[in-house]
C-alpha cells in the first residue's frame, strides 16, 4: 500500500531467500538487460539498471543497505517520481528516488527505548501438487518408460525394463512414498532485539543504539544475522549553528543452504527411499540408461540419480559477510533569518568476503576421471574493499515578502568511490573435514589469483527555486549539471533540468461557496530531463589484462578484455507528470489522480563483435523506450469519534511500456534468439524468450500462435503468420501472443483504531495481464518422466480420436515448444499483511515506570488466490511469517 508505482516484482526463483535482493522499478523499466544476463530470467528486466536511487539522511546508499535497515529506525519514507521532485538528483533520478529519513535524538531527560521481536516463519508449499509414489509409477508406465520400442530415456532389454519396473513397484507396495519437499525445509524462529538511549538539552543531544537480528531461512542452514551499533550527537552552541555527527558499525553474516536448490527435491521420485535398511543415507539412488542418439560407444549413457540429502550431509558451505563503517558529519549554519548554509560529508568503508567450499566427496566429482582424483574438492574465495566519500553543500534562501514566498537553493555535491576486488579458486582437498583453504593442493588449472580495482568520481552543481503567490500559484524550477568519470571523454558532463506549475484552486474566492464540500483542489504539472548512471565505471574505457602465465623476453603480454566507447553518453529520460489533488469534507476524503509519460533516449545496448577481436560485446547508445500510465490514490476517514478512528486507503496504477526505437544490433539479437530456439534438442525451446521489436513492450510474450490439440490425432495445430494452419512448428512464425502488463494493479487496506487497539491490513491485486504458464510446459507437457512431475500430467491428456483436451498424448515425449496455448490471464488477489497492536494506558504504564508499552502481532503473506496455477519458489520456496513484538519506552 506504500505506492503502486514502486513495484517489487515477483521473483519466482528466489522466493523467501533471506540473502536475495528484490527486483524493483518505479513507473516501468528505463533500461535494457545486458546480453550477458540470463535470457531465461525475465526478472532481468528489473536489473540494477532499473533500480531507483536510495537516499538515506542525505546520502546515497545501496539496496543491500536498505534491505538490512531496521524498520524501527525509520522516521519517514518518501518516493520522488516526477521531474520537479527528482531533478535535484540529476543523473541518479531517471528511475525515481526513495528518500529515507532515520530517527534523530530528541531533547529532554535520558530516555530508553527497547524493542523485541520474535518471528516465526513456515515454508509455503501450497503451489506444489506433485504425484505420489503410486501415481508416479503409473505415469511412467503410461509414458512408455518400460517399453523399449517407444522411448530413449530408459533403454534396456525387455527383461531389464521389467525388472526396473517391478523393483519400483515393490517399493510402492512396501509403503515407500517419500515426501522429498519437506526434507530441506524447516519452520524457523528468528528475533530482533534493539535498544536506543537518547537525551540531552537544547544545546547538546545524543543517542546510542545497539541492534541484533537473526533471520534464519526456511531452507535448512540458510540465514542472515546482523549486529549493529551507532552513536549520534547534535551540538547547538548557538541558535545559528548546529553540528551533527553519526557513526554506525554494522556486521552481517549470511549463509546459503548447503541443501542446494529446492528444485532438486521437487524432481525426486517419491518411490525413492532416502536410506537403506540400516538407516544410512543412500548416495546413488537409481540409474537411468539413456540413448544419446550418437553413434559408437557414446550412444548409451548411464545417468545416475543422486540423493540430495547425501550432498547436504557433507561439509560444504557457501557463506558471505560484510563489515560496514559509516561516519556522517553535517553542519547547518543560519547566516541570517533567511539565509542558511549547510554542508554534509559521509564516509563509508565496507569490507566483504565470500567463501564457497565443495567437498571432495561431493556428487559434483562423482563421475570424474581417476587421473583427477587429487583435484577433487574446491574452494572459491572473493573479497572486496570499498571506500566511498560523499559530500554536498547547499546555500538556501527562504523569504516571505508580503504575499510572495521565495525558496532558492544553490548546491554542489561530489562522490568518489574506490573498490578493490580479489578472488581465486583452489582445488584438491583430501578429506571432507579439511575445509580450510590451507589444505588445497593447487589453484584451478590454467588460473591464478585475480583482482581488479574500480574507481569512479562524479560531481554535480544545481540551482533550485520555488516561488508562490498567496499560496495559490506555485512555480518550481531546477537546473543541474553533472559530470561522471563513467562516460567517455567526449561526454563527461550533461545538463538536467525540470520545471513545475501548481494552482491551489480551493483558495480562490469563487471556490468559497463550496468550501464545506471541497476542501482541497490543486492542479499541478511538471516536466523535465533526468539521467541514469547506474552501471560499471569502465564501459567507456578499453581494458587490457596482462597474461601473467606467459612471460616473453620483452616482458608480459597483454590482451584486450573489453572495448571502451569514448563516445558513450548518459541515458536521458524526459519526464512529464500532471495531477489533481482533491479533498472533500475537510480532507476526510482525498482523491489524487496522476498521469505521467517518460521517454528514455540513448539506451545502453550491447553490440556484438567478432570473438577474434578478443571480446564479444561493447556498449553503445542505441534505442529509445517510453513508459506512460496513470495512478489513482484514495483515502477515506470513514469514522472519527472519541474511541473510534477508521481510515481506508486504495490505489490503482497502470503502466504501458513501449520500445520506440531499436538499433540493428537488437534486430540481430532477435535473429540469434530465433536460431537458438530452432534447435530441437534445445531445452529452452518451450520458453518464450524476450525479443526487441519497435511498438512492443519489454513485457511482451513471443511464441507461435496455437489453436490447441487436434481431437482427431492429438497433434497441436499452429497458426502461421499468414493465418494458415499447420502441424509443423516453425520458429519463423513467432509473433507477439500476450503481454504481462496488468490492466490495473494496486492495493487497498485500512487502519481501524479503537481506544488502545489498532488493526491494520493490506491487500494487493492485479488483473488483466497475461502470464506464460511455464509450469504447464516444463512439468506437464515437456515433463521428463524419469522425474516427479505436476499432478496435472495425468489430466486432460489426449488418448483417442475425438478427445477434446488441453494436453497432448502422454506417450508423446517430443518437445513442446513455445506456443500461445500456455498464455493465461493473470488475475491475483492476496492478503499481504495484518497488524494488530495494543498500547498500554499511560497511567498504567507510569505505574510500571514506563512512558509507554506496545504489544503487537504481524502476519505476512497470509492468503493468495490466482487465476494461474504455477509452481513458485523454484530455487528457494516462499514462506509465511508471524511476528510478535514488544516496544517499551522508559
Amino acid at each position: 500500500s506504500f505506492d503502486p508505482s514502486f513495484k517489487i516484482l515477483d521473483n519466482n526463483l528466489v522466493g523467501a531467500d533471506p540473502n536475495a535482493l528484490p527486483k524493483i522499478n518505479v513507473r516501468g523499466a528505463t533500461a535494457l538487460p545486458s546480453i550477458g544476463d540470463n535470457v531465461l530470467d525475465r526478472n532481468n528486466l528489473s536489473s540494477n539498471y532499473n533500480l531507483p536511487a536510495f537516499i538515506m539522511d542525505g546520502f546515497e546508499v545501496s539496496l543491500q543497505k536498505v534491505t538490512d535497515l531496521d524498520i524501527n529506525r525509520i522516521e519517514s519514507i518518501t518516493l520522488l517520481k516526477d521531474a520537479a521532485a527528482t531533478a535535484v538528483y540529476g543523473s541518479r533520478a531517471a528511475n525515481g528516488v526513495l528518500v529515507i529519513t532515520t530517527k534523530a535524538p530528541i531533547p529532554g531527560k535520558l530516555q530508553f527505548s527497547y524493542n523485541s521481536e520474535f518471528v516465526f516463519t513456515a515454508p509455503d508449499l501450497s503451489d506444489y501438487h506433485l504425484l505420489n509414489a503410486a501415481d508416479k509409477l503409473r505415469y511412467e508406465e503410461m509414458a512408455g518408460l518400460y517399453s523399449s520400442s517407444i522411448n530413449n530415456t530408459n533403454v534396456g532389454t525387455p527383461d531389464e525394463l521389467a525388472a526396473a519396473y517391478y523393483g519400483k513397484l515393490r517399493n510402492v507396495a512396501s509403503g515407500v512414498n517419500t515426501y522429498w519437499l519437506s526434507q530441506p525445509l524447516r519452520n524457523t524462529y528468528g528475533q530482533k532485539q534493539s535498544v536506543f538511549a537518547q537525551g540531552g538539552d537544547s544545546t547538546f543531544r545524543y543517542g546510542v543504539d545497539l541492534r541484533y537480528q537473526t533471520r534464519p531461512g526456511v531452507m535448512k542452514e540458510s540465514g542472515r544475522d546482523q549486529f549493529s551499533g551507532g552513536m549520534s550527537f547534535s551540538y547547538n552552541p548557538s541558535r545559528k549553528l548546529i553540528i551533527k555527527n553519526e557513526v554506525t558499525l554494522t556486521q552481517v553474516n549470511a549463509t546459503n543452504s548447503k541443501y542446494g536448490d529446492f528444485s532438486t527435491y521437487v524432481y525426486m521420485n517419491p518411490y525413492y527411499p532416502m536410506t537403506d535398511a540400516s538407516g544410512k543415507l543412500i548416495r546413488e539412488i537409481a540409474n537411468w540408461r539413456v540413448d544419446t542418439k550418437r553413434s559408437g560407444a557414446d550412444q548409451y549413457k548411464n545417468v545416475p540419480v543422486f540423493n540430495p540429502l547425501f550432498e547436504a550431509s557433507l561439509a560444504n558451505f557457501n557463506k558471505d559477510e560484510y563489515l560496514e563503517f559509516v561516519d556522517a558529519l553535517s553542519a547547518d549554519w543560519k547566516l541570517t533569518p533567511a539565509l542558511r548554509l549547510k554542508g554534509q560529508v559521509n564516509l563509508n568503508k565496507t569490507r566483504s568476503s565470500a567463501d564457497r567450499f565443495v567437498s571432495p566427496l561431493s556428487n559434483t566429482f562423482f563421475n570424474g576421471p581417476a587421473s583427477e582424483i587429487q583435484n577433487r574438492g574446491s574452494y572459491d574465495f572473493s573479497s572486496s574493499d570499498r571506500l566511498t566519500l560523499d559530500g554536498n553543500m547547499t546555500l538556501s534562501y527562504n523569504k516571505m515578502v508580503k504575499d510572495h514566498f521565495f525558496n532558492l537553493v544553490l548546491g554542489s555535491n561530489v562522490i568518489s568511490s574506490r573498490a578493490d576486488f580479489k578472488y581465486f579458486s583452489a582445488r584438491g582437498f583430501s578429506n571432507d573435514r579439511f575445509t580450510n583453504i590451507g589444505f588445497a593442493r593447487t589453484y584451478l588449472p590454467n588460473a591464478a589469483p585475480a583482482g581488479n580495482v574500480l574507481k569512479s568520481r562524479s560531481i554535480g552543481n544545481f540551482f533550485s527555486g520555488n516561488y508562490s503567490f498567496k499560496d495559490k500559484y506555485l512555480l518550481d524550477a531546477t537546473f543541474r549539471l553533472d559530470g561522471s568519470s563513467a562516460f567517455g571523454a567526449a561526454s563527461r558532463f550533461a545538463p538536467f533540468y525540470a520545471g513545475g506549475l501548481g494552482w491551489n484552486m480551493h483558495k480562490e474566492k469563487f471556490m468559497e461557496p463550496l468550501a464545506n464540500v471541497i476542501s482541497r483542489f490543486k492542479l499541478s504539472v511538471t516536466g523535465g530531463l533526468t539521467g541514469s548512471v547506474s552501471f560499471p565505471p569502465y564501459l567507456s574505457k578499453s581494458i587490457y589484462g596482462y597474461q601473467t602465465s606467459n612471460w616473453y623476453a620483452t616482458g608480459l603480454g597483454a590482451i584486450v578484455q573489453g572495448y571502451g566507447n569514448e563516445n558513450l553518453k548518459w541515458q536521458k529520460t524526459t519526464n512529464f507528470d500532471a495531477g489533481i489533488d482533491l479533498g472533500f469534507f475537510k480532507d476526510r476524503l482525498m482523491l489524487t489522480p496522476r498521469y505521467y509519460y517518460k521517454l528514455t533516449k540513448g539506451l545502453l545496448v550491447d553490440i556484438n563483435v567478432a570473438p577474434s577481436t578478443g571480446f564479444t560485446t561493447y556498449k553503445e547508445n542505441l534505442g529509445d523506450m517510453a513508459n506512460k500510465g496513470y495512478e489513482l490514490y484514495l483515502t477515506l476517514n470513514a469514522m472519527r469519534t472519541t474511541n473510534w478512528n477508521i481510515n481506508l486507503t486504495a490505489n490503482v496504477a497502470h503502466n504501458t511500456n513501449t520500445i520506440v526505437k531499436i538499433g540493428n544490433a537488437l534486430k540481430a539479437y532477435n535473429q540469434s534468439i530465433d536460431d537458438f530456439q530452432s534447435v530441437d534438442s534445445n531445452k529452452v525451446a518451450g520458453v518464450p524468450l524476450l525479443r526487441y521489436n519497435e511498438g512492443q513492450s519489454l513485457n511482451t510474450f513471443y511464441a507461435v500462435k496455437s489453436r490447441g490439440i487436434d481431437p482427431e490425432n492429438g497433434k497441436e495445430i499452429y497458426v502461421k503468420r499468414d493465418g494458415s494452419l499447420t502441424y509443423d512448428y516453425d520458429i519463423r512464425d513467432t509473433q507477439p501472443v500476450g503481454d504481462a502488463t496488468p490492466t490495473a494493479e494496486g492495493s487497498f487496506g485500512g487502519n481501524i483504531t479503537y481506544k488502545q487497539f489498532l488493526l491494520s491490513f493490506s491487500f494487493y491485486y492485479r488483473f488483466g495481464g497475461d502470464m506464460y504458464n511455464q509450469t504447464l510446459v516444463d512439468r506437464v507437457e515437456n515433463a521428463d518422466p524419469r522425474y516427479n512431475v505436476d499432478s496435472r500430467v495425468l489430466a486432460q491428456r489426449w488418448q483417442k480420436p475425438g478427445d477434446v483436451v488441453f494436453y497432448k498424448n502422454i506417450a508423446d515425449l517430443g518437445q513442446t515448444k513455445a506456443t500461445s496455448r500456455f498464455i493465461q490471464k493473470d488475475n491475483l488477489l492476496e492478503l499481504r499483511s495484518v497488524y494488530v497492536s495494543y498500547d498500554l494506558k499511560k497511567a498504567l504504564a507510569r505505574k510500571l515506570w514506563m512512558q509507554g508499552l506496545r504489544a503487537s502481532i504481524t502476519a505476512n503473506d497470509i492468503f493468495k488466490t490466482s487465476s494461474v496455477q504455477i509452481e513458485r519458489g523454484i530455487n528457494y520456496p516462499f514462506a509465511r511469517s508471524v511476528t510478535f513484538a514488544l516496544q517499551a519506552t522508559f
